[in-house]
């Protein structure tokens, strides 16, 4: 929600990973601008912008009359940096920047929210977006030495937006998965969250169906290795199988 995340309007926000965000959205509604005022017949237009522009610019933003629409944030850092949760947040702010787009364009009434069956097609091209988190994290990411949900592959998140700046799609590209993991962890490691997470929540059916019976973690060799079945961190295996399963749902 609106609240959840600072959007300040004519305001500079302050250096985190909302300002990355923020700073690669308004350079791509900028370049959005400057596409649509292109062509001989739009130069009034272009410096009509651009007088505008630089009548409303944020203090301290950069102002590129020639920036292009597309723009790019590469996360990057050592294990334990905290990848994974600021590509959380970047996700999460552009979905927020998606439904005060949504408000302002007039699609939607209620400038304090809305139900997301009210907002239709959008909320769920957004919801989906963010749901896919819970998958990801599920089948790629692992309890480390030095961090209990590090992402052992690499990913490209590749996000669409409308003229207006609507989230309107989203495709994402995985790679350099840690497959050796599968078959060997290393101690005070675990292997890919998915098995704790399905072991620890599997109720009488799921056990009949796939022949578990009342077999534990500890019976398999898949995930034993190590000796390490929990997380330091204090999330719930089973909170994050239900979730995983939610958004699969979606």
């Amino acid at each position: 929600t609106k609240k959840e995340v600072p959007v300040l309007e004519g305001k500079r926000l302050p250096p985190h990973a909302y300002l990355t965000a923020d700073d690669a959205y308004r350079a791509m509604m900028r370049g959005i601008e400057m596409n649509l005022a292109g062509g001989p017949s739009g130069a009034a237009q272009r410096r009509e912008l651009a007088k505008r522009r630089r009548a409303t610019e944020v203090k301290g933003a950069n102002d590129d009359s020639e920036t292009h629409m597309n723009q790019s944030i590469l996360v990057s850092g050592e294990s334990g940096a905290g990848k994974t949760v600021t590509t959380k947040i970047v996700l999460n702010y552009f979905a927020m920047l998606s439904r005060v787009s949504t408000i302002k364009s007039g699609e939607l009434n209620d400038e304090d929210g809305a139900h997301e069956e009210e907002l239709g097609g959008q909320a769920r091209v957004e919801q989906q977006v963010l749901d896919s988190n819970p998958i990801l994290e599920a089948f790629g990411n692992a309890r480390t030495i030095r961090n209990d949900n590090s992402s052992r592959f690499g990913k490209y998140i590749d996000i669409r937006f409308s003229s207006s700046g609507k989230l309107v799609g989203a495709s994402i590209d995985t790679y350099l998965l840690e497959k050796v993991r599968l078959i060997h962890q290393t101690e005070g490691e675990r292997n890919f969250h998915v098995f704790y997470q399905f072991l620890e929540s599997a109720s009488e059916d799921d056990r009949d169906e796939y022949f578990l019976g009342d077999m534990q973690l500890e019976d398999f060799a898949l995930v034993n290795q190590s000796g390490t079945y929990d997380r330091r961190d204090m999330v719930s295996d089973v909170d994050m199988h239900i979730e995983m399963m939610d958004a699969m749902a979606i």
